[in-house]
């Protein structure tokens, strides 16, 4: 009889742990294919990691910040692939869900200052500037120093493609300083920051200085990423460019050759999948 009924409790106690475990199991499963997803993108690889977005937003099993998160990434993904109209939209509904969630300042800072991307790319530069700017006062109110270092590098380069040097040089020295604090970084960040100070030395005329620093750009993107890959490209076109202003025409027409021959082969490998 004692036997029977420790049969049975145990049973039920595995079936109440069951019940009790089994959201908690599936949580972690869905946040690993968030970082699955992530991955993909990082790796230049947006198509994949949109259809992995989208079922993992259709299956409802994020809680709220990750589904802010998962958003953000659909839009960077959809940002990466031309398709502007939807990436407008994810990230919408990314800062829709994440200003709600007033304990996770860095992650609705991280989604204004992505979206701020989205601007650029259509050559909005006032309404980028705008989020940026609002994206790197929430990175000063937390203190987050890797987010005030990216935020300001990429007002860096707005200034400098409106060859606002001043400016562009005041927040990439701000950049540089909070990079120095954080620990947060990785090598596709210290490269933005390379790509910049090459770019401030070009349109100062120190063309020496530009090729040093898009070097450094390039040595970090292939040793992220290797060869085949968006970021890779374009540092030996912009290391091409900077060699030929130079005089260095031979070196510089096969660097930026080469640049194109990596973007091309990435554009017909990141478009595949079911979109």
């Amino acid at each position: 009889m004692n036997a029977k009924f420790d049969t049975h409790t145990g049973a039920l106690s595995a079936i109440l742990l069951l019940f009790a475990v089994g959201p908690l199991l599936a949580q972690i499963s869905s946040a690993n294919r968030l970082t699955e997803a992530f991955a993909l993108e990082k790796e230049g690889k947006p198509a994949p990691a949109i259809v992995e977005l989208r079922t993992l937003l259709d299956s409802n099993s994020l809680d709220a910040l990750g589904s802010g998160k998962a958003w953000n990434l659909l839009g960077l993904a959809y940002e990466d692939l031309g398709e502007f109209a939807l990436s407008q939209h994810a990230y919408e509904e990314s800062l829709r869900i994440l200003e709600g969630l007033p304990d996770n300042i860095r992650d609705y800072a991280m989604a204004l200052n992505d979206f701020g991307a989205l601007y650029v790319a259509t050559g909005q530069l006032e309404v980028a500037e705008k989020l940026r700017s609002k994206a790197l006062g929430l990175y000063e109110k937390v203190k987050d120093h890797g987010g005030i270092a990216r935020s300001s590098g990429d007002l860096a380069g707005s200034a400098f493609s409106q060859k606002n040097v001043a400016m562009g040089s005041k927040y990439l020295e701000r950049a540089v300083k909070e990079a120095r604090l954080a620990s947060d970084l990785d090598d596709d960040d210290r490269a933005a920051i390379a790509s910049l100070q090459g770019w401030k030395a070009q349109l100062n005329g120190d063309v020496a200085m530009s090729i040093v620093r898009y070097r450094q750009a390039l040595d970090l993107s292939r040793r992220s990423h290797g060869e085949e890959h968006p970021f890779t490209g374009w540092s030996y076109l912009l290391l091409g460019a900077a060699h030929a202003e130079a005089g260095q025409l031979t070196t510089g027409l096969g660097e930026m050759r080469q640049g194109l021959a990596v973007l091309d082969r990435m554009l017909a490998t990141r478009t595949r999948g079911t979109l």
